[in-house]
């Protein structure tokens, strides 16, 4: 089971333990950044997890009204989104980009490889 720091810039957000990988990773979630504190330090990217986290649960249970608002809702955080200041570094330190993390419902995340970021690397 491989383990990654998850970063957001130079926002630690927590540790990832990969549980299952296709085309995306996804696994579990242990956070280190506090995105429930009232105030967090970066305000967006608490309201980004916990707005993620609100749609998983919308879809998990079915209910297609709300999660397809919440959905639409994803505009406001289109910063966030096409940041390529998303990274996961392994425990030798290798730094990896990836495309904006999807937070689910039990500490669950899903995430990708930047694929731009592997071809460079693999050309370097």
């Amino acid at each position: 089971m491989k383990k990654f720091d998850l970063f957001w810039k130079d926002v630690y957000i927590g540790v990832l333990k990969e549980t299952n990988w296709d085309m995306r990773s996804s696994g579990d979630i242990l956070y280190k950044f506090n995105f429930k504190d009232e105030i967090p330090e970066h305000q967006m990217l608490a309201d980004y997890i916990r707005h993620n986290i609100k749609a998983s649960e919308y879809f998990e249970e079915g209910d297609e009204e709300n999660y397809d608002r919440m959905c639409e809702e994803d505009e406001k955080f289109i910063d966030l989104i096409d940041s390529p200041d998303w990274k996961i570094t392994d425990s030798k330190g290798l730094v990896t980009r990836i495309l904006c993390p999807i937070f689910h419902v039990n500490n669950e995340v899903t995430w990708q490889i930047d694929f731009n970021d592997f071809l460079t690397r693999k050309n370097s």
